[in-house]
């Protein structure tokens, strides 16, 4: 199937072709100044090992016999190397959108690089041989040309120009004004005929220093032939004039894109300029709409030989049908994803389609996210139960547009069983137990294909990240011993399961006892290791007692938050939790006879919307002091506005956490 196809209207103006004048790039490609050259840091960001001097995209359409009508993009970019570090900047990869299944593709043509480096004071140019191209076919959709920029140097100056002709207009090649060096000048310019009426998103973060829009004339010759009447044919050629619509949008300055923490979909925080056909008007037609909707997108997902249809052929079930047949629909469905998470070897590949889901690709055993999952939802409902595949974008691949759905945005799928009026989301190719799913599907929402029309579904419900610790620290006058036990469930089992399972216990001790400072640690115990199950841990931290008269005991040395991991003032991306957090400590101290008392003070916050909660206290009895500090975040996401009552939310965590019990003699 094609999941970006060309429209039929757009051909309705057969014959038509759009006379473009060219447009001259804003600076001299191939030529540039020794004050380029001998620049030696970014003056708005300088601490950057490289920068964008500039970089412009013009997107022009144009009309040919063979295509109909095309979009076509000149792209022209140049940067400067400050340090040697960063020569892979030069290292320079451009995705193209062809369909292996498709009867079009996008070109790239008329591709220049040079490299420049001040030599002796002269300026000495290397240009890239035609020879150092290269082209592979990332999968079934995307094809991606790469080259290496040669003779990079601190201080170079490299540059890179090529051509765009696409035929697919549904979305015109997105913009983007930010990546993850600064740009001193990033800038877009297009023209688009009347007939073209295009939703025109500012994403992400704003720049924009220059937004200029004109209406420009432009005239379209068409060749037409017609049979006259004593049967010859009449030639000839005609004109038309479009009112189209120019932009230009200029940035400058602009930093780079940041990793922070808990960022997730860094595609979604770039600046950029975003392009969805919505409707077409052609001459002498009425308004067609183009852009589709979650109910289109759904029916031409159940009719794709790609997707719906490997559904409807459940022969292969009957291998193990079976051992599958239990009175619980809980278990059987149980039994179901066991037996193909079992049988299947997943070959890493994600993906949301498949041509070779079910007996083929149970015959195989090996496959996609997409031939394993379709597989396992075609033998749940072989076997009687109510089950549909969901496709998602994973945490990192960005957010999809919740109204206008593109194929090109997804690129995972699960298997969805209702049982009870409950959903189970299932990833057979994970090796998870039933019902759970891995991290890097916590990501916003999926969309759940049936025949009913679909649905949207909350990736991240059900997901809780909690963490139970207890400790008991007695103190004798040689050294001050703790007892740790240690609770993780939910994604925190997960976590230290696979810990655990990369090295061995013994290493995973070593790295344990790593997280602390000045101690050492003994008699680590891990229960036994069981995927989906709690892992427990218990273990002793000592160290000498200096016989001081005042001792500072830290009552949550672990098991909480005890650093803020927001040091930044302002944050321009939001915060994505991919779970619900849960911490609780019981720290109990043993104080010798002969020593006072001082204990923190007691401390409960809440944020707001009662999306997170802090909770600490403390007592005695006797020589029994007992702190308990209970964390816990329920709000998934965060955002950049809310971001400062969140920073000091941890801040006020980790200072309390950091509180010591002072015991005075």
């Amino acid at each position: 199937m094609n999941p970006k196809p060309s429209s039929p209207l757009l051909l309705l103006c057969l014959f038509v072709s759009l006379s473009v004048s060219a447009q001259k790039l804003p600076f001299k490609f191939g030529k540039v100044d020794v004050s380029d050259l001998e620049m030696k840091q970014c003056d708005f960001y300088p601490d950057a090992t490289s920068m964008t001097l500039a970089e412009y995209g013009i997107i022009n359409f144009k009309f040919s016999d063979d295509h109909g009508f095309q979009y076509i993009m000149d792209v022209a970019v140049r940067k400067k190397i400050f340090k040697i570090t960063d020569a892979d900047q030069g290292n320079v990869k451009i995705h193209t959108y062809s369909p292996a299944r498709g009867s079009a593709e996008e070109e790239i043509s008329s591709l220049r690089a040079f490299c420049h480096n001040l030599v002796n004071g002269k300026v000495e140019r290397i240009k890239l041989d035609n020879q150092e191209y290269f082209k592979k076919r990332l999968n079934d959709y995307w094809v991606e040309i790469s080259f290496a920029i040669p003779n990079i140097k601190e201080g170079s100056v490299i540059e890179y120009t090529y051509k765009k002709t696409s035929d697919y207009l549904y979305n015109l090649t997105t913009w983007d004004f930010q990546s993850d060096i600064p740009a001193a000048h990033s800038e877009i310019r297009f023209t688009i005929p009347e007939y073209f009426n295009y939703q025109i998103s500012q994403v992400g973060s704003s720049f924009i220093t220059e937004d200029r829009s004109d209406d420009k004339r432009e005239t379209f010759s068409y060749k037409w032939e017609q049979q006259g009447a004593f049967g010859q044919v009449e030639k000839g050629t005609g004109t038309l004039e479009s009112n189209s619509k120019y932009r230009r949008l200029v940035s400058n300055n602009i930093p780079p894109v940041e990793d922070e923490p808990y960022m997730n979909n860094r595609s979604d925080v770039i600046s950029r300029l975003q392009f969805q056909l919505v409707s077409t008007k052609m001459p002498n037609s009425v308004v067609k709409m183009v852009a589709g909707n979650y109910e289109k997108f759904n029916s031409e997902l159940l009719s794709s030989t790609s997707f719906g249809e490997r559904l409807k052929h459940p022969g292969f079930v009957k291998n193990f049908r079976e051992q599958c047949d239990h009175d619980s629909d809980k278990e059987k469905a149980r039994a179901i994803y066991t037996h193909i998470a079992t049988h299947f070897s997943w070959n890493k590949v994600y993906s949301f389609m498949s041509s070779d889901a079910g007996r083929q690709a149970y015959n195989q055993a090996e496959g996609s996210v997409a031939d394993i999952n379709l597989t396992l939802v075609t033998a749940f409902r072989a076997l009687g139960l109510e089950a549909y595949p969901v496709i998602l974008s994973t945490r990192g691949n960005g957010s999809v547009h919740p109204v206008y759905p593109s194929y090109e945005e997804f690129n995972y799928m699960l298997g969805a069983v209702k049982i009870d009026e409950k959903w189970y989301l299932c990833d057979a190719s994970s090796k998870l137990p039933f019902g759970q799913i891995p991290l890097r599907c916590r990501n916003g929402q999926g969309w759940l294909v049936s025949e009913q029309g679909g649905q949207w579904i909350d990736m991240k419900t059900g997901s809780t990240y909690t963490e139970a610790t207890t400790l008991r620290t007695e103190i004798s006058a040689e050294k001050i011993t703790t007892h740790i036990t240690n609770k993780c469930s939910g994604y925190a089992a997960l976590k230290t399961y696979n810990e655990i399972a990369k090295k061995n216990t013994g290493e995973y001790g070593e790295d344990l006892a790593n997280r602390f400072s000045d101690v050492e640690m003994n008699n680590l115990k891990v229960s036994e290791l069981e995927l989906g199950e709690p892992v427990k841990m218990e273990y002793d931290i000592s160290k000498e007692n200096d016989d001081s008269d005042i001792l500072y005991i830290q009552p949550v040395l672990t098991g909480s938050i005890t650093e803020n991991p927001f040091k930044r003032e302002e944050r321009r991306s939001v915060i994505d939790f991919p779970y619900e957090f849960n911490f609780k400590v019981m720290s109990q101290i043993v104080v010798p006879e002969g020593y006072s008392i001082e204990l923190p003070e007691q401390q409960r916050i809440v944020l707001p919307k009662n999306g997170g909660s802090f909770t600490f206290s403390c007592g005695k009895n006797g020589n029994l002091v007992t702190v308990v500090s209970q964390v816990r975040i329920i709000q998934n996401v965060f955002t950049p506005a809310e971001y400062p009552v969140l920073k000091q939310f941890y801040q006020i965590i980790a200072d309390k956490n950091q509180e010591p019990v002072v015991l005075s003699r």
